[in-house]
This record gives C-alpha cells, sequence and structure tokens, in this order.
C-alpha cells in the first residue's frame, strides 16, 4: 500500500456500495480509475467482479483481481478484504492461502471490521479455516477491536469466551456486559435474544429477572414459546404483560416484528393462531 490509507466504507453490517453510484456512469467511474482515483478503481473492481449490478461490463475476475490490487496499492483499505476473499476462495485465482491471509492481516491491523471479525473466527478455529492455528488469545483481540468498532457479531463471540473462561479467567459479569452491548450494535440479520433470556433466566453475571427473561424469550418467537410457558408458571400475569409490554417496545424501537407482536401464539402444527 503505497497511498495514504483510507476505508470507502467501513461497517458490520451488510457492505452497500450502491450509493456511489447513483449519478455516476460506466464511462466516468472508468475515466475515474484510470485517473489515480483509489475508490473508483476498487468500486469498478467490484463490478467486474458481478459483486455489483446495474452497469454493461461482462465478468472479468482477471480485471477485477488487478483493479482490487491497484485500489490497495492507493490506499483503499476495503480492498485488503476483497482481496482476501479472492485467494482464500480461489475466485478467478489459484487458492493461495498465504496471500490471503496477508491482505486479511493488513487490512485488519488498519481498522476494518469485517477483517478483525474474520481474523477472530480464524484464531477461533471456525471459518475461515486453514489460515492460522488456533489461539484463543489471538481471537479475544481480535473480537475485542471488532466489537469495540459495534460489530454485535463479535460481541457475541466474546460473550461466548468470557462465560466459558477461554484463555481468560471466567467473567459472568462481562459475559452478559458483551452480550447487552451487542445488542445495540448493528447486526446482519436477526438478533439472537435466547442467550440474554438465558442470563436473566438463570442470573448469570445479573440479577434473576424473569420479566427481561421473558421479553427476550418473546422475541425469539417461535423459538421462544416453551421456554415462555415455562416461566409463566413462575409468573404472575402482572409479570407477564409486563414482559411482553416490553418485547413490543423493543419490537417497535428496532422496527423487526414477532408474530406474538400481533397477538398469534405458536402452534403445535407450526403455525400461528
Amino acid at each position: 500500500m503505497e497511498g495514504t490509507p483510507y476505508f470507502t466504507l467501513n461497517t458490520p453490517q451488510n457492505k452497500s456500495y450502491w450509493d456511489h453510484f447513483s449519478n455516476i456512469t460506466e464511462d466516468q467511474m472508468k475515466e475515474r480509475a484510470s485517473n489515480g482515483d483509489g475508490e473508483a478503481t476498487f468500486l469498478l473492481g467490484l463490478v467486474y467482479f458481478g459483486q455489483i449490478i446495474g452497469f454493461e461490463l461482462q465478468p472479468d475476475t482477471s480485471e477485477g483481481t488487478k483493479l482490487l490490487q491497484e485500489a490497495w496499492r492507493l490506499g483503499v483499505i476495503d480492498a485488503g478484504y476483497s482481496l482476501f476473499t479472492v485467494y482464500y476462495r480461489g475466485i478467478g485465482s489459484p487458492v493461495n492461502r498465504p496471500l490471503a491471509l496477508a491482505y486479511l492481516q493488513a487490512s485488519a491491523e488498519r481498522g476494518y471490521i469485517l477483517s478483525q471479525r474474520k481474523l477472530g473466527h480464524a484464531y477461533r478455529g471456525s471459518n475461515p479455516r486453514g489460515l492460522v492455528e488456533e489461539n484463543i488469545q489471538q481471537a479475544r483481540t481480535w473480537f475485542t477491536k471488532a466489537a469495540e468498532q459495534g460489530d454485535a457479531e463479535s460481541a457475541t463471540q466474546l460473550a461466548g469466551i468470557y462465560r466459558k473462561g477461554l484463555g481468560v479467567p471466567k467473567d459472568e459479569q462481562a459475559a452478559f456486559d458483551w452480550l447487552k452491548r451487542a445488542e445495540t450494535m448493528p447486526f446482519e440479520g436477526r438478533i439472537s435474544h435466547s442467550g440474554l433470556a438465558m442470563y436473566y433466566e438463570q442470573g448469570i453475571g445479573t440479577e434473576v429477572d424473569l420479566v427481561q427473561a421473558y421479553k427476550y424469550y418473546d422475541l425469539e418467537d417461535p423459538a421462544g414459546a416453551p421456554d415462555k410457558r415455562r416461566l409463566e408458571a413462575m409468573m404472575t400475569p402482572e409479570q407477564v404483560q409486563d414482559a411482553i409490554r416490553l418485547s413490543r417496545e423493543w419490537q417497535e424501537e428496532h422496527g423487526v416484528f414477532v408474530p406474538s407482536y400481533y397477538g398469534l401464539e405458536y402452534q403445535p402444527d407450526g403455525s400461528f393462531k
């Protein structure tokens, strides 16, 4: 990397580069790239890989790789993560794990969230496999870097590490704190609330609170339906209603709704009534 490092988009969520194309044509993008514009070079590379549609360019992974490499040279940190993917999966190029790791490590060290998360998983012994030897301390380091930048998945991983005491003293308070922090972070797909429900029910890292436990089981509907029925036997009707109110408030705040929000209950046949 020769240029001053910068991000085109650094987020733990699915990357959306569409906004960059609202007022640019294919010819303008090519012209900017030919004039050494790192961002245009990177985005044009993604177009050649077919990751961005809406242009008449035919996919050309060889050209795409060259553009990503040039974007990296010009300072676009995002390109490092893309090149990791290219060489790890062998997309249009032979699989090259050492080179994939080099790009992943370099972009992670420069603060790219997705690269930090991937390194955490690699050191944890999960996908991507075959890059590094398992090292829970390194996994915790990279998950922490990503989580501190708002990555919910990494925060959830840290919760598991601290609760089980993997490479660190067992710390249920830290585990609970990371789970709570994850709830407010961007997340791809739906957040799993079962962990917080269990923590509140069993008093792991926090006081036992059946109302909060019921709330989070309700947010897991229908998966949480059996747990809600179990908790109802230990709660007053007022507590249940309070938990339902809290669940609905959470759903309205986050714009994520489950069937129970509409008064529907999970049935044994898998339907809702």
